[in-house]
């Protein structure tokens, strides 16, 4: 009965692996729909089955190893006992004889010298990364919006306090405070018309301004871009100026994030 609970679980913990392994292409399979469904809460609800099928091949995984080390390390009841063969009456016990056991003298042993403490290897210092949630007027996906490109992507230029013909004028990254525009110009591939992206703009963090638009569409209150690879720029005027600190903004496309472009305002 013992050897048969041994070989159950011999079979058990590679189901259990096995099972796993499925589990794992299953939430692969969910996660890849969650970048490509057309709309939001169709990705949203792949993404939550994906995280689903990944906690079952984690249940699916402990409980394989759990079997595997019960049946590496049976305890005593499942080891069927040793047999001990019995002496036979024939059998007749010598003896012993004795021997003088040979004088040792006793050599020294010099002392061990004392080791050399080695100091403690610091621990290193994980920076936790940052996270940039979608800003609350991109929550909900836009009528008619179209699914991006895999290859869709936006990158900042460079920032500048004015713009000529498509070009940035007196281009950095750290400006003086006081009441004027700051332009983000941006370089975009991969683009088609009805794309859905976001950007706002940020001071330590906190929303300034923003907003989610339809690529080469017309919107109120939405800058219009046009083509599917360029540059162009966008613009913001903080009310009361700009003061001292560092400011932001954020792009997306659709929910996938691009990149927090920094620029400082000094006194």
């Amino acid at each position: 009965m013992d050897s048969g609970v041994l070989l159950i679980l011999k079979w058990a913990f590679a189901g259990l692996f096995a099972l796993a392994f499925l589990a794992v292409g299953f939430s692969l399979l969910k996660f890849r729909d969650a970048r490509r469904a057309r709309y939001y809460f169709l990705r949203k609800a792949s993404w939550q089955a994906g995280i689903r099928w990944l906690w079952v091949a984690l249940a699916m995984t402990l409980l394989g190893a759990g079997a595997l080390y019960v049946r590496v390390h049976p305890p005593a009841s499942l080891v069927p006992p040793a047999v001990t063969a019995s002496p036979t009456p024939a059998e007749t016990v010598a003896s012993p004889t004795f021997v003088p056991s040979p004088t040792f003298t006793a050599t020294p042993i010099p002392p061990t010298p004392t080791p050399t403490p080695v100091p403690p290897t610091p621990t290193p210092t994980v920076t936790p990364t940052p996270v940039y949630p979608l800003p609350e007027t991109a929550l909900s996906p836009i009528p008619g919006a179209t699914p991006a490109s895999p290859e869709a992507r936006i990158t900042l230029w460079t920032f500048a306090l004015g713009e000529e013909n498509g070009q940035p004028v007196q281009p950095g990254s750290s400006f003086r405070a006081g009441d004027f525009r700051v332009y983000a110009f941006i370089r975009y591939e991969g683009m088609s018309r009805g794309v859905q992206w976001t950007y706002g703009w940020y001071r330590e963090g906190e929303y300034l301004d923003g907003n989610t638009c339809l690529w080469w569409v017309r919107m109120p209150d939405c800058p219009y871009m046009v083509g599917e690879r360029g540059s162009t720029y966008l613009y913001y005027r903080r009310p009361g100026g700009y003061d001292p600190g560092t400011y932001e903004v954020r792009i997306w496309i659709e929910d996938r994030f691009q990149g927090a472009f920094p620029f400082t305002i000094v006194p």
